[in-house]
């Protein structure tokens, strides 16, 4: 990828909660989320290059500036345009949609054997009746948010909460394992096609999945069967996300897990079709010199 020599600089969206506006269009944070996001908005700013504002502190009158989002759903791409800053090339709505879309990773094969995308209730209700326990995730979800955990019989809460995801268009089944180390690849994908990889990364997340830094992984955190296989699902997923029309940002989570004894790793647990928190880290060089033409 050609580093440009003076780097246009970038007026930023962070737009945190991108996953819950492609849900629900409509969606506006509620004064709890929007403090949080506020918080975590802070720490994401390691994403904006040297000469990199932030929209909303864009000075009147600023010129030369390029828009750019976490995710470039409508209502962030409206908030650059009132700005007065023109964005950058980005995927429809409807590709953002199906990529961060968990019936999109999927079909790729995502999450640990057992693992499906289910629309139908009477499958779930047969899948929640064996001896097995169950993380269940909505279809657009993001840090740990829209989960659940069931074993056995499901209480009235619980049996609501299935209910309004599968009215959502279906619920990302797997069965429930010890995660041992989250780990992550990171992705550009440019409108002529070209792809590029950074590093494996290793993610620290809290008890409810909540990012709380990354790293790059060394050779200690990653065995050679394991890199090959992040490495092989990162490739498949960026040639799925081309076949939709997908460009931009990318990246890719993965784990190392234990289950009844047995230690096995999950190379795609999840597709984020935009930034992440870590990508200033995982990927091979700095944001704000990345270009999608």
């Amino acid at each position: 990828m050609t580093e440009l020599s003076a780097p246009v600089p970038f007026a930023w969206v962070l737009n945190l909660d991108a996953e819950l506006e492609l849900e629900r269009p409509e969606h506006v944070p509620n004064t709890k989320l929007a403090a949080q996001l506020a918080l975590h908005a802070e720490r994401a700013r390691v994403l904006l290059g040297p000469d990199d504002v932030l929209a909303h502190e864009l000075p009147t009158g600023s010129t030369g500036y390029r828009g750019r989002a976490w995710c470039p759903t409508p209502r962030a791409l409206a908030t650059l345009r009132a700005a007065g800053v023109s964005p950058e090339p980005h995927p429809p709505v409807d590709v953002l949609r199906r990529a961060n879309h968990r019936r999109f990773s999927a079909e790729l094969g995502g999450g640990p054997p057992g693992s499906e995308y289910v629309e139908d209730p009477a499958v779930v209700v047969s899948r929640l009746r064996t001896a097995d326990d169950w993380l269940l995730k909505r279809p657009l979800s993001f840090a740990g948010r829209g989960q659940l955990y069931v074993r056995g019989a499901t209480s009235a809460p619980q049996a609501a909460w299935i209910e309004a995801s599968l009215r959502q268009g279906g619920i990302m089944m797997e069965p429930r394992v010890r995660v041992l180390a989250e780990l992550g690849l990171h992705g550009f994908i440019r409108q002529s096609g070209a792809v590029g990889f950074g590093r494996p990364c290793v993610q620290i997340v809290s008890d409810r999945g909540v990012w709380q830094s990354t790293r790059l992984a060394s050779a200690s955190d990653l065995d050679g069967a394991e890199c090959s296989s992040l490495v092989a699902s990162g490739e498949r997923t960026a040639e799925a996300l081309l076949k939709i029309g997908y460009f931009g940002p990318f990246g890719i989570d993965a784990y190392r897990y234990e289950q009844g004894g047995r230690i096995g790793f999950c190379a795609l647990s999840e597709i984020n079709a935009r930034y992440t928190m870590g990508f200033a880290v995982g990927y091979r060089v700095a944001p704000h010199l990345l270009s999608v033409v």
